[in-house]
């Protein structure tokens, strides 16, 4: 097993059809909240089937940030979307491969579980 410190989390949550619209009927001065311009909002994500919209978080986040990171995307949903429902419980998480390329703690153990993260459906920016 391997405990790796240098991939970001993303959190965020798919983009239906009312969230596209409402993200699209969205405010000019209030576009800058999920352009992606600044780590400090949100960012939009494209897979080729799917978007999604969320926060990237640096590696290691303290387990007391999670409740604040899920408050602080749903609340600017909440300014940049009015209409659109996002609650709490709809933030997913998830690993940004190559984010970052740092270093691997590997505790030595092989075996099955080995190479179940390897493969599966990643977001990739």
């Amino acid at each position: 097993m391997k405990l790796d410190k240098t991939c970001s989390l993303f959190f965020g949550t798919k983009i239906d059809s009312k969230l596209r619209e409402a993200l699209s009927q969205a405010k000019p001065g209030d576009k800058k909240y999920f352009d992606g311009t600044s780590e400090d909002f949100l960012r939009i994500v494209e897979l080729p089937d799917e978007k999604w919209i969320g926060k990237v978080i640096k590696p290691g986040p303290v387990v007391t940030e999670v409740d604040d990171i899920q408050r602080n995307i749903v609340s600017i949903m909440r300014r940049v979307a009015p209409t659109a429902r996002v609650s709490a419980s709809g933030i997913r998480i998830f690993v940004l491969q190559g984010a970052n390329t740092q270093a691997v703690i590997d505790d030595g153990e092989t075996g099955e579980d080995e190479d179940a993260g390897a493969s599966g459906p990643y977001i990739t920016m």
